[in-house]
């Protein structure tokens, strides 16, 4: 079996995607996907992050739109309520309660900034600093994210290489630490195809890496492809190039999520 699911995607509440929500399922049904999912950024408080995310006020109507798209379609595809929530040191309980309200599929958990305060971004277009000063605190905050419990998949493994500042050997072990405490929480990773749209990057690759991905299957973290799409010709971005790859390196099977429980489909 092909690739079945595509569970990240946006809206325009995020303030930088376009497009109907139903042009993206409508897309997705033209590309045989049996599963889709919408995971529009989470609200944050105090207005952090508030240009590339909805406003707490929104939440509410974005839950009703994705549940009423499910209801839509029901018997030609699934559609999954999901979120993208960013993780943010010491707002743990403001995230654990947000989440405990509605009935989400699944969450992804991402790491866009580096501080609290969300000022330091971990991929500003140019960085200017050592790639330890840059992926040090990464790394370290997804390993908090996985310990946390609160999200299903991680997002984006290694984004901060859109910056422009590769890892470098020194990074590996510290990669290699992070990818075991993922594998020890028992958290799936997203194999994110965005990367093969993003011009940032040198030569065109997904989030992570496929040699970081290879470290995964090798320490048998479950695995998603997933979109990121910001507009509906973006679904299901370069799924046939990734299935081919993950059937070459020994992949036989996929998660798939529903009321945040983990299952598997083969390939």
């Amino acid at each position: 079996m092909p690739i079945l699911c595509d569970y990240h995607w946006h809206t325009p509440l995020c303030q930088h995607a376009t497009g109907p929500l139903e042009a993206y399922v409508e897309r997705a049904l033209g590309l045989g996907l049996r599963e889709v999912g919408f995971s529009d950024h989470n609200p944050l408080p105090r207005g952090l992050g508030a240009n590339v995310r909805m406003t707490e006020a929104e939440l509410d109507g974005y839950v009703n739109r994705v549940l009423a798209l499910q209801a839509r379609y029901r018997g030609q595809i699934d559609v999954r309520l999901g979120l993208e929530m960013d993780y943010v040191e010491g707002l743990e309980p403001y995230l654990t309660a947000q989440l405990a309200r509605y009935p989400w599929d699944y969450v992804i958990g991402s790491v866009h900034y580096l501080d609290a305060g969300c000022v330091q971004s971990a991929w500003p277009k140019k960085y200017i600093g050592t790639a330890p000063e840059l992926y040090g605190p990464y790394l370290g905050l997804i390993r908090q994210l996985a310990a946390s419990g609160l999200c299903d998949i991680i997002g984006h493994f290694d984004v901060p290489k859109r910056s422009g500042c590769r890892p470098t050997a020194a990074e590996a072990d510290d990669i290699t630490r992070t990818l075991q405490a993922i594998a020890q929480a028992g958290t799936c990773v997203e194999i994110n195809t965005s990367g093969y749209r993003h011009p940032e990057l040198p030569h065109p690759q997904p989030y992570p890496a496929l040699p970081l991905v290879e470290q995964a299957l090798a320490l048998g973290i479950p695995l998603a492809v997933n979109s990121d799409a910001h507009a509906p010709e973006q679904v299901g971005l370069r799924f046939t190039e990734v299935d081919a790859w993950l059937r070459r390196h020994g992949c036989r099977q996929l998660a798939r999520f529903a009321h945040r429980q983990r299952d598997y489909y083969a390939l």
